[in-house]
């Protein structure tokens, strides 16, 4: 194929190899990552250009100067290669071309250079834990146990009763995992839908044809990888069964009703064989100084400590997200220093990457029982600025600044309006994630709130959304995206939360707090968690040189916290924090 879109730091006349490169004032970072905002979305929800429902990159294209606004550092893209889409796209034919669904090839090269123009860093979803089952590698191995692609796959013999070799569920049914092929005899390993059967990363060859696939796409000028379910690569190859669950504690971000509940992932996947695989492919993002390799890193024991792992040295991950924020209970500071603990005693000061909602796990204002405690707008103010003041990368789900809820089933999504696989066979008994993926609403005054001029959408809007969108925002100096932009503007500007270290504060509850220190400045971070004012012994903090009031309007008392209140605050060079 042909590649007509040139790598970033060419179309700006630069040498990516200089760390000193600087272009128009803008420091070129190679480890801009390590503290970064990136900003997810998926091109089927964000704008549709041509009236067919979908979104597509010219619509990305057209919202580029609205994601800039933000204050964010990177755009993250759900899969935009050649699919069946049976999955939003994580069932891949292709791995080399755009689909024209979404606006081919020439959108994506126009998208990539128009990003860089506005100092965005754009990552790209990689699905190399499976395929389509209509991808030719797989038609090739399912022919026959002797062709050249025959061990490209996970195939193993029927079990003993002539079933299923072993135990092991899928995440999308909680049935078995393994998917009968008749013209080999044999049964297929496919982790998620029976359609994306399991490549086999203990071949050679896979890994090789990955690494080719990376290659070509970090030739083009990409900024990261961000990829999909990179701790189930590996399997036992032993095929021992999932032992059972015992007791209560569950995964990160694994519901109670789901069946995956019934085993322990330690065979199926989250196997240590998956980290020396890593290697290669950090050797090979490493030629392309400012490339970022993103791990999704989730359904584990505990993602925490996976998620360390996947970024421990020089030879894996750069980041890894984790599912530490995806809990059902309400949020307060006890929670949330254990939590802070937790991270920094597994991560440290690097390689940790914070969700509190995306295309598989909801949205931020859908967390923490929200629905239950209706939570008022300050304490989403006060969680915008916390999420952002934490130390790590964190990831910002479209829509989410907007303060969208999900949407409700059948309330806003009839049943049979559904198209997530998972939630069309789960529900009732699972909602899905279709409510986290219903398309923006850029005008509440236009027809389907802007989002597309077709007849329908994909997914329909939830009439709540409309109430909440852009166009509805942008002029209301209060509004929930306002303060986002408030947040991520401010955030840019204290050198402290671009990189350094962080010491947790020992502060009674409902007070949360934390210690930013790094680039010549500390950042005092004190967050009142609770829906009652409380005040803060100014003597437990010392000399404060500069306090922070975000919006630019002080407090006249600001050590009095109001309800879900913070305070910022710069201590004096030698000043006694109390630990």
């Amino acid at each position: 194929m042909t590649v007509h879109c040139r790598p970033w730091w060419r179309e700006l006349g630069l040498d990516r190899n200089d760390p000193n490169e600087d272009d128009a004032g803008q420091a070129r970072d190679h480890r801009w990552w390590v503290n970064a905002v990136i900003y997810q979305l998926t091109p089927w929800s964000f704008q549709d250009s041509d009236g067919d429902g979908i979104g597509d990159l010219p619509g990305v294209i057209r919202r580029l100067d609205y994601i800039t606004s933000l204050g964010v550092d990177a755009v993250w893209l759900t899969p935009i290669f050649g699919s069946p889409m049976d999955d939003l796209g994580y069932d891949v034919t292709d791995f080399e071309k755009v689909a024209p669904l979404f606006g081919g090839d020439a959108a994506f090269e126009r998208l990539l250079l128009l990003a860089h123009q506005r100092g965005l860093r754009v990552i790209l979803d990689m699905v190399w834990n499976h395929t389509s089952d209509r991808h030719a590698w797989f038609v090739e191995s399912r022919a026959s146990r002797d062709n050249p692609k025959a061990d490209w796959y996970v195939w193993a013999d029927p079990g003993a009763d002539g079933g299923p070799p072993n135990n092991w569920l899928s995440s999308f049914s909680g049935e078995s995992a393994w998917i009968w092929e008749a013209a080999r005899g044999q049964y297929y390993l496919a982790n998620f839908l029976p359609s994306q059967p399991d490549l086999n990363w203990y071949n050679p060859d896979v890994r090789d044809a990955v690494l080719a696939q990376a290659r070509f796409w970090l030739e083009r000028g990409i900024d990261g990888m961000r990829l999909d379910a990179v701790n189930f690569f590996c399997h036992d190859r032993s095929l021992a069964d999932n032992p059972m669950r015992e007791g209560d504690c569950l995964p990160d971000g694994i519901s109670p009703d789901n069946p995956l509940t019934r085993q322990r992932f330690v065979n199926s996947f989250c196997r240590p064989e998956t980290l020396d695989y890593l290697a290669p492919l950090r050797r090979l993002a490493d030629e392309y100084p400012g490339v970022a390799l993103l791990g999704e890193v989730i359904e584990a024991e505990d993602s925490v400590r996976l998620a360390a792992d996947y970024t421990a040295g020089r030879e894996r991950l750069h980041l890894a997200y984790h599912g530490a924020l995806l809990f059902d209970a309400r949020m307060e500071a006890v929670h949330m220093r254990r939590i802070l603990d937790r991270v920094l005693d597994a991560f440290g000061d690097r390689g940790a990457c914070w969700i509190a909602g995306n295309h598989d796990f909801g949205r931020l204002h859908s967390q923490w029982n929200a629905r239950d405690q209706d939570y008022p707008g300050d304490f989403h103010r006060m969680m915008a600025l916390l999420l952002v003041c934490l130390p790590g990368a964190f990831c910002l789900w479209q829509g989410d600044e907007l303060g969208l809820t999900e949407a409700r089933i059948p309330e806003d999504i009839p049943p049979e309006a559904l198209k997530d696989p998972f939630g069309r066979r789960m529900y009732p008994r699972l909602k899905g994630r279709d409510g986290a993926r219903t398309p923006m609403p850029w005008d509440d005054g236009a027809a389907h709130c802007g989002f597309t001029t077709g007849d329908a959408p994909w997914l329909p809007i939830p009439r709540a959304h409309a109430a909440r969108s852009v166009a509805r925002q942008a002029s209301d100096p209060q509004s929930t995206l306002n303060h986002w932009r408030q947040v991520l503007h401010w955030r840019r500007k204290q050198p402290a939360l671009r990189e350094g270290t962080t010491r947790v504060l020992d502060l009674a509850p409902p007070l949360f707090g934390f210690l930013r220190e790094g680039a010549g400045q500390r950042l005092l971070c004190v967050f009142n968690m609770d829906g009652r004012a409380v005040r803060i012994d100014p003597a437990r903090l010392g000399p404060l040189r500069c306090l922070n009031a975000i919006d630019g309007t002080p407090r006249e008392d600001p050590f009095l916290l109001p309800p879900w209140g913070w305070l910022c605050a710069e201590p004096e060079a030698d000043a006694a924090v109390a630990a």
